[in-house]
């Protein structure tokens, strides 16, 4: 089948301009869902502001404490644990809106968005992707190790130039390997069962001109960001409260966590308002792509 890299990458505006109504509930569903995320963040953050503090205090005279360490990173582990769930339901569900807003368009109620098969198996297929490029890193990391280590013992100049050279080669791989597999979420939403590696047979002689459209994409995806941001950020200061929110959380005692998280409310509001819109705008325009290159490759209509 034909196929149009540049067409392709330009699939994301085409979507936003085609379905704007959607892109706006994409964005006010990630905000929702933000918001959700630091309220259950919001205590353990103030445990890890209040287990940082400790850290710092008891490293000001030397090495800190093994067990305020420990404490440390056990409130990191709680904040990342409260975070962690909600950001993976996002990724899914907008993953899986993007691909069937271009490939099952007619199914565009409630914004493309559902919770259902067609997200369990696309959460699947990232899982498996996933634990992929971890194989993959963790396999390249041991050859890099015992290149540099059997090199080393007589020449750490070679050596630490055999181990750049290998790093950039496994960097190459992974690329390869993640354009070769980037068409394994469109195709299971569109045939509603899981594939992953059926994407290596549909991108077999399409590397380059996948990556081409993954690049210009990317490329668009940044400009977008760049322009948004000009308007945005300044926006979600103004919602905050600007400079005077700034002032005002300088001046509050140093361990009033509670104050400062009130404080900082309003501006977290603005700049989650701000991200949720860009957000909805880079899915498209990141992800719609490869629904549309599966879609041409594949013929499908």
């Amino acid at each position: 089948m034909s196929f149009s890299a540049s067409d392709s990458a330009f699939e994301g505006f085409r979507l936003t301009r085609r379905a704007p109504l959607a892109i706006a509930l994409w964005a006010l569903v990630y905000f929702v869902g933000s918001m959700i995320m630091f309220a259950a963040m919001g205590g353990a953050l103030g445990d890890l502001m209040q287990a940082a503090e400790a850290m710092e205090a008891a490293s000001s005279g030397g090495d800190p404490d093994i067990a305020v360490m420990g404490d440390f990173f056990a409130a990191y582990g709680r904040f990342a644990a409260a975070a962690f769930p909600i950001g993976i339901i996002l990724n899914v569900v907008m993953s899986a809106a993007v691909s069937r807003a271009v490939l099952r368009p007619s199914e565009k109620a409630f914004g493309y968005l559902r919770l259902g098969g067609d997200e369990l198996r696309v959460f699947v297929v990232n899982l498996v992707l996933l634990l992929v490029f971890i194989g993959v890193g963790i396999v390249g990391g041991i050859v890099i190790g015992v290149a540099a280590g059997v090199l080393g013992q007589t020449n750490e100049g070679a050596a630490a130039g055999v181990a750049i050279l290998l790093m950039l080669v496994l960097v190459c791989a992974i690329i390869w390997i993640a354009v070769r597999l980037g068409l394994a979420v469109p195709m299971t939403v569109a045939e509603r069962r899981i594939r992953i590696f059926d994407s290596w047979g549909v991108t077999k002689g399409r590397f380059w001109s996948l990556l081409g459209m993954g690049i210009l994409a990317f490329i668009l995806a940044l400009v977008v960001q760049i322009l948004l941001s000009l308007v945005g950020v300044p926006l979600a200061m103004a919602i905050g409260g600007g400079m005077g929110a700034f002032e005002q959380i300088a001046s509050l005692p140093e361990n009033d966590i509670q104050s400062l998280l009130r404080t900082m409310a309003p501006l977290f509001i603005g700049y989650l308002a701000f991200g949720a819109i860009l957000q909805a705008l880079q899915y498209a325009i990141l992800m719609a792509p490869w629904a549309s290159a599966y879609q041409q490759l594949s013929g499908r209509e």
